[in-house]
């Protein structure tokens, strides 16, 4: 793999992490619009409802529910495959860049602040560590 394939794979775990955030916020605002009870204040009278709104909200809730459920499994499975390429580094330094950047999704300028380094050394040495990963092809990207 090239570097730049070994960094997209690394990073499908941050990328699962934000499809989750996103699922999660849908299934909020379902509910809230669900829960929603606002009467319509216009002039018009309205038409007679179906009595199906309820019902409707409740499978669309049901669904986005199951949809990040799915998201949450993909995640934590992605995390392991990422956590075991990264315990191939054996360097501490290296590994702590490595984990702060594709795992707990740090900048490059809070990795360098947080381990007392400077930014330059910081990228340098996490491309020498991408380099350096074997990883398989045939792992999805």
């Amino acid at each position: 793999m090239t570097y730049e394939e070994k960094v997209r794979w690394l990073r499908r775990y941050q990328n699962s992490l934000r499809r989750e955030r996103e699922l999660a916020d849908e299934v909020e605002q379902l509910h809230a619009r669900a829960c929603k009870v606002t009467p319509a204040l216009t002039g018009m009278p309205g038409g007679p409802s179906d009595g199906q709104s309820l019902p409707r909200a409740v499978e669309s809730i049901v669904q986005a529910q199951q949809e990040l459920q799915a998201q949450i499994n993909q995640c934590g499975d992605i995390r392991r495959e990422v956590v075991d390429a990264l315990a191939q580094i054996s360097s501490p330094r290296d590994h702590e860049i490595m984990r702060r950047r594709y795992i707990l999704g740090q900048r490059w300028e809070d990795i360098a602040v947080a381990m007392h380094l400077e930014y330059r050394w910081v990228t340098r040495s996490h491309h020498r560590a991408v380099d350096r990963l074997i990883l398989t092809p045939e792992s999805p990207t």
